[in-house]
C-alpha cells in the first residue's frame, strides 16, 4: 500500500489503513509509538480521519500494533470506546512516487499468527513474476525453478513427492504428487477458483486418476497444457493488482473447504492510481500490461487492467508456445455500513505444439481456452447505536465462471489398414478398418461451469473477564458441471488391433453434456477466534472451528483448531484439523470401458476385408468415489530476538482415502465363431459357442494413503540500518511415504506365456522420499534513492528417493479359466511358480545424499522520480552446472537466464 501526505490531508488505499507508517496514541495512560498491522481484525475498527494528521478508531474490535521495540501488541476496544491517533509523517511524499521509496517495505514472505505465510507489496516482485506461480517460489521448501511457461504450473506444499512448483520439464504422474496437487485450493477475494470441472483428457476410462493428457515433445521443447485433476493452472493468474497473497500450509479456518494440501488466498484491490505500463522479458517470454485506477467519488473506486503474455519454449523456434490474455475490472464501494467489491474477468490462453518440419510423423497439439468469471463480495455492518448486538455484520461472497476449452491432437499414421471397434454394447460384428495412411485426430471439447457462494454472519463479544470472541457462522455452496461436446475424433483415433487373437481397451466418442451430471457441495461451519490479554501481558489466541461438508452425498465433519500463547518475545502454537477434497468430474465420469477382441481378420485384396470383432462393455463411471481426507497436525515455536524473529514449525499430515487406480480382473465369454469362406464373397460367420478369457481393466477408487512429516524454519532479520540491509532465511526438511491400501495388488502377465498361469498377483511397492532445502535473501533497500538490490540463494541440502527391492515373489495367481488363487506365505518361493517370478531390483538411493548444491540469483530495481521503474533479474548468477550423485544433470537446478521489467507511471 502507499501513503501520500499532501496539504494536511491523509490519503489511503481502499483497505482504509496505513501501511508502514508510524502513529502515536495514548492507551491506559501510556504513550505508544509504532505501526498499525493491517489485518482482517484491524479492518473491523471504524475509523474517522480528521485534520492535522489525526485519526480516531471506534467500535468493538481488536487493533494489532507493533511498537518501536518491534513487539506486537493487541489493543482491544470496547463498544463506545475511542482511540485517538496522531499520524507521524516522517516526510512528505509526492503523489505518484513509487512504493519502494516508503521506508519499511516488506521485501520477503512473512509468517503470521499460526501457519499462515503472507506475501505482499514489494515481495510480490522479489522474483520476476509472470504469474502467481512464480511468486510462490519464495515459500519454505520452494526454490527458483527452471523457467518455462509452456509447462502448466501447479503447486504442492510440505511434501517431497515432486517438484514444488511444476514447470521444469516433467510432471510426476503418480498418485503421491497428484493427490497433493489436486488438494490445493486457490481463492481470489474469498471466491474459490475451481479446476474440478476440467475434463480435457482423452482416456480417463483406462488411465489413472493423475494421468497426463495431450502433451508432446519436439525439437522446439516440451508442451504440457493445463491438466485435469491437478488443481488450477497458476499461469492463468497474473500478479497485476494483487494486494497480498496468503498461504495456509497447515490448518485453515472452518470457512474454507474442498482441500487437503493447502490454501492460497489472493486479495486484489481497487484504488485511485495513475496509468501504469509494464513490460517484462525473460528468455522466450514477454509480457505487457496496462493498469489504471479511477476514483469515482469519495466512496467508490474502479480499477481496470489488461495484460498479454507470449512464451516460447525455445526462442530460436516457434514450435512450442503459450499465449495468455487477461482483462480485469474491479469496482469497490465503501459507504456508511455497506461495502461491496465487484470483479469481472475475461481471459484467453492457448498452447500450441506445432509439427517439426523435419518430422512428418510428429504430433500437433492445439489448446484454446476462453473463460469469463464474475465475483462479488458484499459486507453489511449493523448500526450499533450504543447497544450490544449478537452479530455485527453479514458477508456474502458469490462467484460464477464459465469457460470453453477445445483441445486438438493430430499426427500422421502410415501403418496399413487396421480393424477397430465401434460397438457401444456387447456384440460380435464386422469391424471397420482405418485407411492405410491417414491423419489421426482426437478432440476434447469442454464447457465447464462453476458456481460458488458463501454466506456468513459475524460478531464480536468482549466478556467481563476481557476474553474477546470474534465469532462467525455460515454456509457455502459449490456447483460444477460440464456442457461440452466431449471426446471425439477420427476412425480408430484411440486404439487399433494388429492381429487376430488380440484384444485391447478401446475408446468411443463421449458427450459431456449428455453423460456428465453436476457436482454439488454443501457446507455449514462455525468459527470462534478467541483472544485473551492477561495482566502479565501474555496473550492467548485460539481459532476454534467446526465444518460439515456434504460432497456428492458423502458427509464429513471437520474439526479445526489453531492455538497460540505469547509470553513476551516467546510464543508457542499448535493446531490440528481434518480437511476433505471431493473427486473431480473427470474422475467420476470416465465413460464406459470397452474391451475389443479381434476374433478373425480375413482379407482378399481387391475383393473384401472382413474383421470379426467382439466388444464387451463395462460401466465406467465411478459414482461411488468418496472425498479424500487429510488429518493435519502441527506445533511451533516463535521467538523475537533483538535482531530477528524466528519461527520453527513441526508438522505431520496424513492423507487417507486418496485417489488411485485398481487393476480389475475381468472374465469375458469369448465367442467361438465358425467362418464360411466362399470364393470372392465376404466371409460369413456363426457363433458356435464361448470360452472364458481373462483381461485387465483399470478403475479409479479411494485406496491411497500417504504421510508427510517435517520441519520448517523461517527467520526475518531486523533491518541493519547502517547498511540498509534486510536479511531473510527459510529452511525445510520433509519425509514423504505413500502406498496403496491393503488388498490393492499389482496384477501383471508373465513375460513368457505360461500354460498354467495367465496373471501373477503381487504386493504393491511402497515409496519413500525425503528433501532438505534452504534459502537466504539479502535485500539492500535505499528508500531515498528508490533502489533495491536483492540476492537470493537456494541450497539443495538433500533430495533422496529410496527405491526398495521389489517383492519378486507372487502372492497369488490367476489361471486361464479365470480362477484366482492366493499362495500361502511359506510357499511363495516354490520353484513351481518360477514362471511368475519378477526380475529382482536392488535397493538403491537416488538424488542428492552425500553432496549439496547451491545457486545464487540477483535482482536490481531502480525507480526514478520521472515515473520510470526498471528491474533486472539474473538466475544462476555464476552460471553453475549441477550434477547429482550419478553424474547426471540435477533437474531442480535452474540454469542461467536473464530477465527484465520496465514500468512507467503516467
Amino acid at each position: 500500500m502507499k501513503l501520500s501526505l499532501l496539504a494536511g490531508a491523509v490519503f489511503l488505499t481502499a483497505g482504509g489503513f496505513l501501511s508502514a507508517q508510524k502513529v502515536e496514541f495514548s492507551h491506559n495512560g501510556q504513550i505508544k509509538k509504532g505501526t498499525i498491522i493491517n489485518n482482517d481484525e484491524t479492518k473491523k475498527c471504524k475509523r474517522v480521519f480528521r485534520e492535522n494528521f489525526k485519526m480516531s478508531l471506534t467500535g468493538e474490535c481488536e487493533l494489532s500494533f507493533r511498537n518501536d521495540k518491534n513487539e506486537e501488541e493487541i489493543i482491544i476496544l470496547k463498544e463506545g470506546e475511542e482511540l485517538n491517533l496522531t499520524i507521524l509523517p516522517d516526510k512528505v511524499i509526492p503523489p505518484g512516487t513509487s512504493e519502494i521509496r516508503i521506508e519499511g517495505v516488506q521485501l520477503t514472505a512473512r509468517k503470521k499468527q499460526f501457519s499462515e505465510i503472507v506475501i505482499q507489496q514489494e515481495a510480490l516482485q522479489n522474483l520476476q513474476s509472470f504469474s502467481i506461480g512464480d511468486v510462490l517460489q519464495q515459500l519454505p521448501g520452494q526454490y527458483v525453478q527452471q523457467f518455462d511457461n509452456t509447462q502448466f504450473k501447479n503447486i504442492v506444499f510440505r511434501t517431497a513427492s515432486g517438484p514444488s512448483v511444476t514447470g521444469s520439464g516433467s510432471v510426476p504422474g503418480g498418485d503421491d504428487f497428484g493427490n497433493r496437487a489436486f488438494g490445493v485450493q486457490l481463492m481470489v477475494n474469498d471466491i474459490a477458483l475451481s479446476n474440478n470441472e476440467n475434463m480435457q483428457s482423452y482416456d480417463s476410462a483406462n488411465s489413472g486418476p493423475f494421468g497426463i493428457s495431450f502433451n508432446t515433445t519436439t525439437n522446439g521443447g516440451s508442451l504440457m497444457p493445463g491438466q485435469p485433476n491437478y488443481g488450477v493452472d497458476l499461469r492463468e493468474i497474473p500478479t497485476e493488482n494483487i494486494e497480498s497473497i496468503e498461504v495456509v500450509q497447515g490448518v485453515p479456518d472452518a470457512k474454507y473447504g474442498d482441500l487437503t494440501s493447502g490454501l492460497i488466498k489472493v486479495t486484489t484491490t481497487a484504488k485511485a492510481s495513475p496509468l501504469r505500463l509494464d513490460a517484462s522479458l525473460r528468455e522466450g517470454t514477454y509480457q505487457v500490461g496496462l493498469t489504471k485506477g479511477f476514483k469515482i467519488n469519495q466512496n467508490n473506486a474502479l480499477n481496470a487492467s489488461v495484460d498479454y503474455m507470449n512464451s516460447l519454449s525455445d526462442p530460436r523456434t516457434s514450435l512450442v508456445g503459450y499465449d495468455r490474455t487477461n482483462v480485469n475490472l474491479l469496482w469497490s464501494s465503501n459507504k456508511n455500513r455497506f461495502r461491496n467489491k465487484l470483479s469481472a474477468s475475461f481471459s484467453t490462453n492457448s498452447s500450441k505444439g506445432k509439427r517439426d518440419p523435419d518430422d512428418v510423423d510428429g504430433m500437433i497439439i492445439n489448446v484454446e481456452n476462453k473463460s469469463f468469471s464474475l465475483g462479488n463480495n458484499i459486507s453489511y455492518f449493523f448500526a450499533q447505536n450504543g447497544k450490544k448486538t449478537l452479530f455485527r455484520s453479514i458477508n456474502v461472497d458469490m462467484g460464477i465462471s464459465y469457460a470453453t476449452q477445445l483441445t486438438e491432437r493430430r499426427y500422421w499414421l502410415n501403418q496399413g489398414a487396421r480393424p477397430y471397434g465401434t460397438a457401444t454394447e456387447n456384440d460380435v460384428y464386422y469391424a471397420q478398418y482405418t485407411p492405410p495412411s491417414y491423419e489421426n485426430q482426437a478432440f476434447a471439447d469442454g464447457k465447464p461451469l462453476n458456481i460458488y457462494t458463501n454466506f456468513s454472519i459475524n460478531g464480536i463479544k468482549l466478556t467481563s473477564s476481557k476474553w474477546a470472541h470474534n465469532y462467525s457462522m455460515g454456509a457455502n455452496f459449490r456447483y460444477g458441471d460440464n456442457f461440452g461436446k466431449g471426446r471425439y475424433g477420427t476412425a480408430g483415433q484411440f486404439t487399433t488391433i494388429t492381429a487376430a487373437g488380440q484384444g485391447s481397451n478401446g475408446m468411443r466418442d463421449f458427450n459431456y453434456r449428455d453423460n456428465v451430471f453436476s457436482s454439488k457441495q454443501y457446507a455449514l461451519y462455525i468459527q470462534d477466534n478467541i483472544t485473551k490479554v492477561f495482566t502479565n501481558k501474555h496473550i492467548f489466541k485460539a481459532n476454534l472451528g467446526l465444518r460439515y461438508d456434504l460432497q456428492n452425498s458423502y458427509s464429513t465433519y471437520s474439526p479445526r483448531v489453531n492455538t497460540s500463547y505469547q509470553m513476551g518475545k516467546f510464543s508457542v502454537r499448535g493446531g490440528f484439523g481434518l480437511t476433505s477434497k471431493a473427486p473431480s468430474l473427470n474422475q467420476i465420469y470416465t465413460s464406459p470401458r470397452y474391451f475389443d477382441f479381434l476374433l478373425g481378420d480375413y482379407r482378399l485384396p481387391g475383393y473384401y476385408s472382413a474383421a470379426i470383432m467382439q466388444t464387451v462393455v463395462t460401466p465406467g463411471d465411478n459414482a461411488n468415489l468418496k472425498p479424500s481426507k487429510s488429518w493435519k497436525t502441527e506445533i511451533g515455536l516463535d521467538y523475537r530476538f533483538p535482531f530477528a524473529t524466528v519461527n520453527l514449525t513441526a508438522y505431520y499430515n496424513k492423507l487417507i482415502d486418496g485417489f488411485t487406480t485398481m487393476s480389475v480382473h475381468k472374465i469375458m465369454d469369448k465367442a467361438k465363431v465358425d467362418v464360411n469362406i466362399s470364393g470372392t464373397n465376404v466371409p460369413t460367420f456363426e457363433i458356435v459357442g464361448t470360452e472364458k478369457f481373462n483381461y485387465l481393466q483399470n478403475r479409479i477408487i479411494n485406496g491411497y494413503q500417504s504421510a508427510d512429516k517435517g520441519l520448517e524454519l523461517m527467520a526475518s532479520f531486523k533491518k541493519i540500518e547502517a547498511l540498509n540491509l534486510v536479511i531473510g532465511f527459510n529452511a525445510s526438511y520433509v519425509e514423504t511415504s505413500g502406498q496403496k491400501d491393503e488388498g490393492l495388488y499389482k496384477i501383471s502377465a508373465p513375460e513368457i506365456m505360461d500354460k498354467d498361469y495367465q496373471f501373477g498377483i503381487y504386493n504393491d511397492i511402497k515409496n519413500k522420499r525425503s528433501m532438505a532445502r534452504a534459502s537466504f535473501s539479502f535485500d539492500y533497500h535505499l528508500a531515498s534513492s528508490g533502489l533495491i538490490i536483492g540476492l537470493r540463494t537456494d541450497h539443495f541440502l538433500s533430495d533422496r528417493s529410496l527405491t526398495g527391492m521389489n517383492d519378486i515373489y507372487p502372492i497369488g495367481y490367476i489361471k486361464h479359466d479365470g480362477e484366482m488363487q492366493m499362495i500361502p506365505e511359506n510357499d511363495r518361493t516354490n520353484p513351481k511358480y518360477q514362471g511368475l517370478f519378477l526380475k529382482p531390483s536392488e535397493e538403491k538411493l537416488s538424488g542428492l545424499y552425500n553432496k549439496t548444491l547451491h545457486n545464487v540469483h540477483l535482482r536490481v530495481t531502480k525507480d526514478f522520480l520521472s515515473g520510470f521503474r526498471l528491474s533486472i533479474y539474473v538466475s544462476n548468477v555464476f552460471n553453475l552446472r549441477a550434477y547429482d550423485e550419478k553424474g547426471s544433470v540435477y533437474g531442480n537446478f535452474t540454469s542461467t537466464s536473464f530477465g527484465g521489467n520496465i514500468s512507467y507511471r503516467f
